[in-house]
């Protein structure tokens, strides 16, 4: 059965990493590529990625029709996933539908409901009644607890465990290894760093991150007594 043909919204290496898995993992072929011209003409003027044609985001309605082709916008959390929240905003206001990828050894329970252009890579549990909007990216290994809700534009970095009944805002990111207890509410545009345990409600905007730790003075050799 013939693969149905997408092209790639981005030539950074989400877009290599997300071309990976459609090609491996799914029912979908890439067969181009699209970014802003300036970005083209300065990191791949050869206009080639993939043995796939690169073009302009700003003439793609032209080379690749919305009623033809359905898109992927595959970019990182630039500007607190800004940029990726306003460039698939740009297109779909052009008429264009979305694609997600979820893994096949992701787990996804019953009544779980996922939007379009969602990245959901391997070993995501994701469990009973779990919302996730549009535009979600979950990287490898992250636990989504029940009855939790997870608003547009976010990305989870990996081995993020969320608990039961939380909601997380529109373009937060949530750093790999941090928690959320039971019933958290994060509002919009937060940002959850690497290694923080959160068990209580958030602010709009609020950033939250683990202080740097300084090495101790000891040192392992004498600690753990090798030579």
């Amino acid at each position: 059965m013939a693969k149905e043909k997408i092209v790639i919204v981005g030539i950074g290496e989400i877009a290599d990493v997300a071309t990976d898995y459609f090609q491996r993992d799914s029912d979908y072929e890439v067969c181009a590529y699209a970014a802003e011209r300036a970005y083209i003409d300065k990191k791949l003027p050869d206009r080639v990625l993939a043995g796939c044609p690169v073009v302009d985001v700003e003439t793609l309605t032209e080379s690749y029709p919305p009623k033809q082709y359905k898109l992927f916008v595959a970019m990182a959390y630039g500007k607190l996933n800004h940029d990726r929240r306003n460039m698939y905003l740009k297109l779909k206001g052009k008429g264009y539908s979305f694609v997600s990828y979820i893994s096949s050894r992701a787990y996804i329970s019953s009544n779980v409901s996922i939007g379009e252009n969602c990245f959901i890579l391997e070993d995501n549990v994701i469990q009973r009644n779990v919302s996730i909007g549009n535009n979600v990216f979950l990287w490898s290994g992250n636990h989504i607890g029940h009855r939790t809700t997870i608003h547009n534009h976010v990305f989870l970095s990996s081995h993020v465990a969320i608990s039961g009944f939380c909601v997380i805002g529109e373009s937060c990111f949530l750093g790999i290894n941090s928690a959320l207890g039971d019933c958290v509410n994060v509002a919009e545009n937060c940002f959850i760093g690497g290694g923080v345990a959160l068990m209580h409600d958030t602010k709009p905007g609020d950033l939250y991150r683990v202080p740097a730790l300084k090495p101790e003075k000891l040192g392992t050799k004498l600690v753990f007594g090798f030579k």
